[in-house]
């Protein structure tokens, strides 16, 4: 007669917490918070292997204990990744993606924006910015710094993690001083004045987005 093993069954949740936590990530696209979108790709596979091993891994549930046990020792990693999948859930419940704002002016709607697969936009205005000029920009970033008059309009860039995330950005001209750290959907239009740089006419102040990287 089999009995019920329960260090296999906790080592079945921890595989499926997992499964659940990086599920949520991939699918939400909050995995870009940690991971360059390259490296979010790749991460993709874990969703083809982790199935099969909990498949595997549930077949061993009703088995003879075949070693000491060890389920008061990872029941605390259970404990974390069941924390982890609730709150991200929750916080993805409660908060809202506040760069859907829009604007009203109808320039707008034929305006280019910098985004996720339009931040090469970014460098070109250096390398080749009379290409932009005169063209009306939308970019969502947080006041950097300030240099003069102007301000570097930024964002983080990832490369492969949050870890190695650098500051990319436009430098921008409005007729209001922000404080530095405050996210802004602006909209601009790209002028020459010894460098190329956005003069934002229209703007809206928002909160820091959920996902901060390019």
């Amino acid at each position: 007669m089999r009995r019920f093993n329960i260090n296999e069954f906790i080592s079945l949740l921890v595989l499926i917490l997992v499964l659940a936590l990086v599920s949520f990530l991939i699918i939400t696209g909050d995995i870009q918070n940690f991971l360059s979108e390259k490296s979010a790709a790749n991460l993709r596979i874990v969703l083809i292997i982790l199935p099969v091993l909990i498949i595997v891994q549930a077949t061993k549930v009703f088995t003879f204990n075949s070693r000491e046990d060890n389920s008061l020792k990872i029941l605390p990693i259970v404990f974390t990744l069941g924390i982890a999948v609730f709150l991200i859930f929750r916080s993805h419940i409660i908060n809202e993606e506040v760069s859907n704002y829009n604007f009203n002016n109808v320039l707008s709607h034929k305006a280019i924006e910098i985004n996720h697969e339009t931040h090469y936009i970014i460098e070109e205005l250096d390398e080749k910015g009379e290409e932009y000029l005169g063209k009306d920009i939308i970019f969502t970033g947080f006041v950097y710094k300030y240099e003069g008059d102007k301000f570097i309009l930024a964002r983080e860039e990832m490369n492969c993690c949050a870890a190695d995330s650098f500051i990319i950005g436009v430098k921008s001209m409005a007729d209001e001083k922000f404080n530095e750290g405050q996210w802004v959907k602006a909209l601009g239009k790209i002028e020459y004045n010894g460098e190329y740089y956005l003069n934002i006419y229209e703007y809206i102040k928002i909160n820091e987005p959920k996902n901060i990287y390019f």
